[in-house]
């Protein structure tokens, strides 16, 4: 016992004298983050809507004027003739304009604006139904649509608050590689080899140095959500015994995978390189950064399998963003916890035989 405790607490101080585990389990979650707080920090939540629309109008079509003034998210420009309209627009100055003869509606579109802002899609039909309208002699207003959210949790957030649990989930993935880095490291220079020859137990040393980088990939993740809640002023309803069950059995299921990955290849760079692969894989098909809605369906049952997407999926049901019940982070506690002590049952101690004689 006393001997698996000086492990661990060796590995927890030497964690950041180690680079590579410093980096992929507390920085690079600390940079995702902040990309994508700065990118989807101010959309998504109670009070966003679409970007602003610049479009112009001749100033002779008064009419036109008064219905198009009445269509929210639309910033009017008024011009004076269709020439100097066509060349606001084809410099970019205006988004859209339009020409009215009576009869059709000529609507110019600047293409890269009808790229990067949907709204221009619908434009079109958007007017000639408020012209419509007007012409019907509907004078005090449209229909209007009035939006209420009904959130699926108990907590209100934008985008980046439902983001959070997938960088979190990225930071648990993490731990992968600190057991490739902390493993192979050893591995390669031959100090795994003193180990299995000392008095230590091997198996003792393999679960030293595995809670070592366990409450290490613990406190990261939860400085990643306390950093995020701070500088982006996002609140959380925060489960603690879930969020606890849920990143602690993650964590160790994730690191018997990194286990599994040394062991069964030889070379760290390999083991690294396959982490690296499967990493991306789930990240891209496990809904964290992308919703699983954006796929095809049989990509969708893809992502389904993958285990990162229920990693992604109790953290934010423990945090109050999604709907879910107890059960469900019950059933994936128990399932990587059960991965964790069969896969380092069968490779932990295999670990310390692989060096060359």
């Amino acid at each position: 016992m006393k001997a698996f405790l000086s492990v661990a607490l060796y590995r927890f101080k030497s964690f950041y004298r180690d680079t590579f585990t410093f980096f992929f389990s507390l920085i690079l979650p600390i940079i995702f983050a902040v990309i994508f707080g700065f990118v989807f920090g101010g959309s998504g939540g109670m009070n966003s809507g679409q970007s602003t629309i610049k479009i112009g109008i001749v100033k002779d079509d008064e009419i036109l004027i008064k219905v198009v003034e009445r269509i929210e998210g639309l910033n009017i420009s008024i011009v004076k003739h269709s020439d100097e309209l066509k060349n606001l627009v084809l410099k970019g100055s205006l988004d859209a304009g339009i020409l009215f003869d009576g009869k059709t509606f000529n609507l110019i579109i600047n293409f890269s604006s009808f790229q990067q802002k949907p709204f221009l899609r619908t434009l079109g039909d958007t007017i000639a139904n408020a012209y419509s309208l007007q012409e019907a002699g509907i004078e005090e207003g449209f229909i209007r649509i009035e939006e209420e959210f009904i959130d699926p949790g108990k907590a209100r957030v934008s985008n980046l608050g439902y983001m959070i649990p997938g960088i979190m989930s990225f930071s648990v993935a993490s731990s992968i590689f600190s057991m490739i880095a902390l493993f192979g490291y050893y591995r390669k220079r031959k100090v795994l080899k003193r180990f299995a020859v000392s008095p230590i137990n091997p198996f003792s040393f393999v679960l030293g140095m595995v809670m070592g980088n366990f409450l290490i990939s613990i406190l990261s993740s939860l400085f990643v959500l306390f950093f995020v809640q701070i500088i982006f002023n996002i609140t959380f309803y925060i489960s603690w015994k879930y969020l606890l069950l849920s990143l602690s059995s993650s964590i160790l299921g994730m690191m018997a995978f990194g286990i599994f990955l040394t062991a069964l290849f030889k070379e760290p760079q390999t083991a690294n390189n396959v982490g690296n692969l499967l990493l991306n894989i789930m990240i891209f098909f496990s809904g964290i950064y992308f919703p699983l809605d954006f796929l095809p369906d049989y990509l969708k049952t893809f992502g389904k399998i993958l285990p990162l997407y229920y990693v992604a999926k109790a953290l934010r049901i423990s945090v109050g963003v999604e709907e879910g019940t107890p059960n469900f982070i019950f059933t994936m506690s128990i399932i990587m916890i059960s991965a964790f002590i069969i896969l380092v049952s069968l490779f932990g101690k295999n670990i310390l035989q692989l060096e060359d004689k």
